[in-house]
């Protein structure tokens, strides 16, 4: 019985090696593509110094990424990731962003389905320590969804929302003067890449301005006068 264990473990051991090595080979095959891809000219334009535009602060989920903002984010935006895409969990990166590379954008970005909330809406003490330690800062957001009398999956696209506005009222708390000074503009956004908002999937869905969560008043801000009707109407709405 133990030498068929040691096999199966042998066996296993060696198929994991196999698929770490393809993953291996898989980044070293797209990094030799980029460099080939990228002259020297384009790296002198960061070596010394980035130059970001947007701090964002998005879920740590594997399906939102920089890429979804732009089609090449380096040198463009700062980001910061972790799960639900919390504020207090990473101020600090946050305030660097903000504070010290002077981004005139702050960008809250949770996603649909997201995989925090469900936990945080559920029951989460049997995860480890240090996951219990970050749910609990969805506490807050959360707590006046949990006692509703409604469908989990309501709840749960909800609760993806009211994380996102929560998070736009920290940072308007701590970034106070530089948003009234026309320096900062706090932005709450939900990739919505389940299509929940009725958009089309992978849609980024505007549902916060310094906390201004009105469509119709978002619809008005100076921000968005560049974009048609048609499209204020597909990416600034809010589920009720």
């Amino acid at each position: 019985m133990r030498s068929i264990l040691v096999a199966l473990l042998l066996i296993f051991s060696l198929s994991l090696a196999k698929d770490v090595s393809s993953i291996i080979g898989e980044i070293v095959k797209y990094d030799e593509d980029f460099v080939n891809h990228h002259s020297k000219s384009y790296f002198e334009q960061f070596k010394n110094k980035q130059k970001p535009y947007i701090t964002l602060v998005s879920c740590s989920d594997a399906r939102v990424h920089t890429n979804i903002i732009e089609k090449d984010p380096i040198n463009k935006i700062f980001a910061i990731r972790n799960i639900g895409n919390q504020l207090l969990t990473s101020f600090g990166s946050v305030d660097y962003g903000v504070l010290h590379l002077h981004t005139p954008v702050l960008l809250i970005l949770g996603h649909s389905h997201c995989g925090a909330i469900k936990a945080a809406l559920e029951d989460y003490i049997k995860e480890p320590f240090d996951i219990i330690k970050e749910l609990d800062h969805l506490f807050i957001p959360l707590s006046k969804l949990k006692g509703k009398n409604m469908d989990f999956e309501t709840k749960w696209i909800k609760g993806v929302q009211a994380n996102v506005d929560y998070q736009v009222e920290l940072a308007l708390k701590k970034y106070k003067t530089l948003v009234e000074e026309g320096k900062l503009t706090i932005i709450g956004a939900i990739d919505d890449f389940v299509g929940l908002y009725k958009s089309g999937e992978g849609r980024i869905i505007i549902v916060n301005v310094n906390g201004e969560t009105n469509p119709e008043k978002l619809k008005k801000l100076s921000i968005f006068n560049k974009l048609p009707k048609e499209e204020k109407d597909l990416i600034i709405k809010r589920i009720n």
